[in-house]
């Protein structure tokens, strides 16, 4: 009974308060042309929007905690990715936001700058959320489950070749995610597609990993914050002087659609979900860290 009573002020917490007012965050920010149709670094005021994000980021974490504590860490990400899904609808779309630059190159590669700057701040908000032991929980963690600190997670994957094949992996199964969802331009399309992206990244990420003894969990979320960075600078390559023509069209490529928040969004709503479905059918669990 309490679970559950926790499990409804958790996803009332973060879909009806704070991820309205994490919405509205980006909602101050406007494009050269005076439209909302902007991203932090792409704003006539980058430093302003870069610092918004990092709040939303912030906000996130604050409801992450609090549902990863009183029920479980999924719900904790879960939780948190809401928050950041509403952050991720106020943001601009990526064609339109081509449309609309002097130079949708120059767009391009700020959107691959600004998914590097809150890509370290994204891990280490996904990592904390999972830190908190629930209340009266004695279950074991399961597959990709983040425990220790950020340096640990981080050494764990680079000293692993299998964990590195696992950020590869992850960021292959993000890109095929993406492609099945993104069927238009529609900003819910975008953040749809961004979601089963983390679901693929956490599916073709868990089962690497799954038998790994040093536990290289952080290996699909950074495989899907690659592909954040790498997308749009794939696009800027891929159509050169005709972006502008392709976002137009409606002929961008699948992951080129997407903007970096829309990926951080799917990255805490579907990485826990993929990985999920890996550790019920590889049955590999390890016991939870002591309590305190």
């Amino acid at each position: 009974m309490r679970k559950a009573v926790f499990e409804w002020i958790s996803l009332i917490l973060a879909t009806l308060i704070l991820g309205p007012i994490a919405g509205m965050l980006p909602a101050m920010l406007h494009s050269p042309g005076g439209s909302q149709q902007t991203t932090a670094l792409n704003s006539t005021t980058p430093v302003l929007g870069v610092v918004l994000m990092l709040a939303a980021l912030g906000l996130a974490l604050i409801v992450g905690l609090f549902g990863a504590k009183t029920v479980t860490r999924p719900m904790g990400m879960a939780c948190a990715g809401f928050v950041l899904v509403w952050v991720a609808c106020r943001t601009g779309r990526a064609e339109m936001i081509y449309r609309e630059s002097g130079s949708p190159s120059h767009a391009a590669w700020m959107m691959a700058l600004e998914a590097a700057l809150l890509a370290v701040p994204a891990l280490v908000v996904a990592m904390l959320v999972q830190r908190p032991r629930p209340f009266g929980n004695t279950d074991e963690a399961v597959v990709g489950e983040l425990q220790g600190g950020f340096a640990a997670n981080l050494k764990a994957v680079m000293g692993e070749p299998r964990a590195l094949a696992a950020v590869a992996a992850a960021a292959a199964g993000a890109i095929v995610g993406c492609a099945i969802g993104s069927i238009s331009l529609l900003k819910g399309q975008a953040v749809f597609a961004g979601a089963l992206g983390g679901i693929g990244a956490g599916c073709a990420a868990g089962l690497l990993i799954a038998g790994i003894e040093s536990r290289p969990a952080l290996a699909p979320y950074i495989g899907v914050m690659l592909v954040a960075i790498a997308s749009p600078i794939v696009a800027s390559f891929q159509y050169g002087a005709g972006l502008r023509n392709a976002a137009i069209t409606g002929d961008l490529l699948s992951v080129g659609r997407l903007v970096p928040m829309d990926w951080i969004a799917g990255m805490f709503l579907g990485v826990p979900w993929g990985l999920s479905w890996v550790s019920g059918m590889v049955k590999d669990h390890v016991p939870a860290p002591a309590k305190g």
